[in-house]
C-alpha cells in the first residue's frame, strides 16, 4: 500500500504545504542514512519546489479545466466506441443478452456521470465565519479563517477545507467533507466499468483480431483474365481503404486506455477503501505515520480519535443516516454527508479503534 499512496500522490502533484513537507521529510531520512554524502537538504528542497509552486499558482486553473475537459471526451470516446463496435457483434449474438446488457452498461454510466458531475460543482466544505463558531479558537496562519478539526489549507484553491483530502487536478476542486462521496462513488464505478468493458469487450476484441478483412488482396492477383500479372506493391496501391483495420486500431487502443485506467484507478480506489475504513483521510495518513511510528517505538498503540471502526467509517462516509440504507450508493442520491465538517464527535459511547 506504501507504493500506491505514492504513486497517488505523485499523480495529484501539490496538494499543500503539510504534504510537501510530509514527502520531502521521508525522501530525506532515505537519502540522508547514505555515509560520507553531505547535502543542504533546505536549499536543495527550494531550489526544487519553487518552479513546481510556481506552475501551480499561476497555471492550476487552466489545467484542472483542460483535466476536465479531458475526462468528459474520455467517457464519450468509450461510450461511443463500446456502441459502435461492442453493440453490433452482441446484437449478432442475442437480443436479449444485448438489452441486459446495455441496461446494466448505462447503470454504470449513469452513475459514473452523475458522481463525477457532482464531485465538480459541490463546494468541498468552507469553515464557517468565527462569530457562528465562537468555540473554536484555532485560526489559519495563511487565510486567517476558523481552523475546525480536520480542517486544512488548500495552496491552490487558497483557503482552508473541511476535512480536506486532497486537491484533484482532475476535478478542479478539492475533495473534502461535502464532495468526497462523489468523488469515491465516481472511481468505484469508473472501475466497475472498466471491468464490465473487459469481461465482455474480449470477445469483441480477439473477433475483430481475426474476422477476415475482404478488402485485403489474397496471395497473387491476376488481372486481364489471367495474361497480366501486377507486383504487389502496385495492387496494394490500387487496393482501396480497409475499413476494418481501422476498427481493429481502435478496439486495440480502447484495451489499452482501459488497461491503464483501471490499473491507475483501481488502486486508488483500494487505497482510499483503506483509508476509509481507517477514519483517516489522505493527509492524515501522512501525519499519523509518524505518531503511528513513534508509538510503535514506544510500546505503546496509536488510537484515531476519528476511527469510529470500518463498518461505521463507511456509513459516516457515505451519509447513511437518517433512515438512509445501502441502495442510496447504488443509485444517483445527492444526500448529504453525515455532519456538518466540523464536530466529529458521532458516537461518544463507542471505543476507538487503535492500530500498532
Amino acid at each position: 500500500m506504501r507504493i500506491i499512496s505514492k504513486i497517488f500522490f505523485v499523480s495529484n502533484f501539490v496538494i499543500s504545504k503539510i504534504t510537501r513537507k510530509q514527502i520531502w521529510k521521508k525522501v530525506r531520512q532515505k537519502i540522508g542514512n547514505i555515509p560520507h554524502l553531505s547535502i543542504d537538504w533546505d536549499y536543495l528542497t527550494d531550489r526544487f519546489i519553487e518552479p513546481i509552486i510556481w506552475v501551480v499558482d499561476h497555471f492550476a486553473d487552466s489545467l484542472g479545466k483542460i483535466f476536465v475537459g479531458l475526462v468528459w471526451l474520455l467517457i464519450q470516446f468509450v461510450v461511443g466506441v463500446a456502441y459502435w463496435i461492442g453493440l453490433s457483434f452482441y446484437w449478432n449474438i442475442s437480443a436479449e443478452l444485448t438489452i441486459a446488457l446495455v441496461i446494466f452498461g448505462h447503470w454504470i454510466l449513469l452513475n459514473v456521470i452523475f458522481h463525477y458531475y457532482m464531485a465538480l460543482i459541490t463546494p468541498p466544505g468552507l469553515p464557517p465565519h468565527a462569530e457562528q463558531v465562537p468555540h473554536i479558537k484555532a485560526r489559519c496562519k495563511k487565510c486567517q479563517s476558523v481552523k475546525p478539526e480536520r480542517t486544512h489549507h488548500c495552496s491552490i484553491c487558497r483557503t482552508c477545507i473541511l476535512r480536506m483530502d486532497h486537491h484533484c487536478p482532475w476535478l478542479n476542486n478539492c475533495v473534502g467533507h461535502f464532495n468526497h462521496r462523489y468523488f469515491f462513488l465516481f472511481m468505484a464505478y469508473v472501475v466497475l466499468g472498466m471491468i464490465f468493458l473487459f469481461i465482455f469487450g474480449a470477445p469483441v476484441i480477439v473477433h475483430e483480431l481475426s474476422i477476415f478483412d475482404t478488402s485485403e488482396p489474397i496471395g497473387y492477383p491476376v488481372f486481364n483474365n489471367g495474361s497480366h500479372l501486377l507486383p504487389m506493391k502496385e495492387v496494394e496501391e490500387l487496393t482501396p481503404s480497409r475499413p476494418r483495420s481501422l476498427r481493429r486500431a481502435v478496439a486495440v487502443t480502447i484495451a489499452i486506455l482501459c488497461a491503464g485506467i483501471l490499473a491507475a484507478l483501481g488502486a486508488l480506489v483500494g487505497w482510499h477503501a483503506r483509508l476509509i475504513s481507517r477514519g483517516e483521510t489522505s493527509i492524515e495518513n501522512l501525519t499519523n505515520k509518524d505518531d503511528r511510528e513513534a508509538k510503535r517505538l514506544e510500546g505503546s498503540t496509536f488510537v484515531n480519535s476519528y476511527d469510529y471502526g470500518p463498518h461505521e467509517n463507511w456509513r459516516i462516509f457515505l451519509g447513511l443516516s437518517e433512515g438512509r440504507t445501502w441502495w442510496c450508493v447504488f443509485f444517483p442520491s445527492v444526500h448529504p454527508p453525515r455532519g456538518d465538517g466540523i464536530s466529529w464527535n458521532f458516537k461518544n459511547d463507542l471505543t476507538h479503534v487503535s492500530y500498532k
